[in-house]
């Protein structure tokens, strides 16, 4: 639910979501060894990829939230081939890339064996580091959902 709710508030109706097949996941989950939590697993099947527009943004911004935007979801295509090349760039090769912020940061899963595979894990490319985004993809997008949009005539 938590997703449809983001997709609502924070998409143009004239950019549905991706649709998403579960084969495609299952790739994904060949590729890097590990099984995708179950929430984002049933959320992007149910609802799709959403496309978000600035006002996101300018939602957190706004709201001076302490957390970075979302600003970009990946298909599965994109999750392989994106995470293959932030590994090469620097990325722990234990994350598996599922979106990104305005920045080029991505939000991402830890695949390694054992690990909690449910929290969402945030890599900030400039500094290399790695902190905990949220316990949970639920967790995570219901932030986003949190947030009120900008009020009118506001500018950053």
């Amino acid at each position: 639910m938590s997703l449809e709710q983001f997709t609502g508030k924070w998409t143009h109706p004239d950019y549905p979501p991706e649709k998403v097949a579960e084969p495609d996941l299952d790739a994904v989950e060949a590729r890097f060894g590990f099984m995708l939590p179950p929430d984002y697993r049933q959320a992007v099947l149910a609802y799709g990829l959403p496309r978000p527009g600035i006002a996101l943004l300018d939602g957190i911004l706004a709201a001076n939230a302490d957390f970075a935007d979302v600003s970009g979801f990946f298909n599965p295509e994109e999750i392989i081939r994106l995470t293959d090349d932030w590994r090469g760039g620097g990325m722990p090769d234990h994350l598996v890339a599922f979106a990104n912020d305005c920045g080029g940061n991505l939000f991402c899963f830890d695949s390694r064996p054992g690990a909690d595979r449910s929290a969402v894990w945030f890599w900030d490319h400039d500094d290399g580091s790695v902190t905990v985004a949220a316990d949970s993809f639920t967790a995570w997008i219901e932030r986003y959902t949190a947030i009120e949009p900008a009020p009118e005539g506001w500018e950053p």
